[in-house]
């Protein structure tokens, strides 16, 4: 899961879109919003104008999977915040792919990359320790 938080997090600043010669990372894009064809004030609005959490977001569900305890606030963070991250960064390059093509822009890997790493981090949340889910008290990972 941590492994997916870093890729989620490198594809956060590489390249998203190119425009001419001009190659834009997910945090260049606010300014781009109503050409991509999305309202300032809806979904994608807001969840591109609170974009600098992102990386706030998944080093924080990373941090959460090392922590042992026997308190279940513990254990429910080390579920929740990868799933809310990997949430947050993966419908938000969703939207993105899925933009209106007005042929001014061109998609880059960056999006692919953090798509990727926002799967990983589903994906091992509901394959992780105690198959998944369990928020009985489990042992922390261990960097090999």
């Amino acid at each position: 899961m941590g492994g997916g938080a870093a890729v989620a997090l490198l594809g956060t600043f590489l390249p998203w879109l190119s425009s001419g010669t001009a190659l834009r990372s997910s945090f260049e894009l606010f300014e781009l919003i109503e050409r991509l064809g999305f309202s300032p004030d809806g979904f994608v609005g807001w969840a591109l104008r609170l974009w600098p959490i992102a990386p706030l977001l998944l080093v924080t569900s990373a941090v959460a999977q090392g922590l042992s305890s026997a308190d279940r606030r513990v254990r429910l963070a080390r579920v929740w915040l990868p799933i809310v991250a990997a949430s947050y960064v993966g419908a938000t390059a969703t939207a993105v792919r899925f933009a209106p093509d007005d042929g001014l822009f061109r998609l880059r890997f960056g999006i692919w990359v953090t798509l990727l790493g926002a799967a990983v981090m589903i994906a091992g949340v509901v394959m992780g320790p105690n198959g998944g889910f369990s928020l009985e008290e489990s042992e922390p990972l261990e960097a090999s």
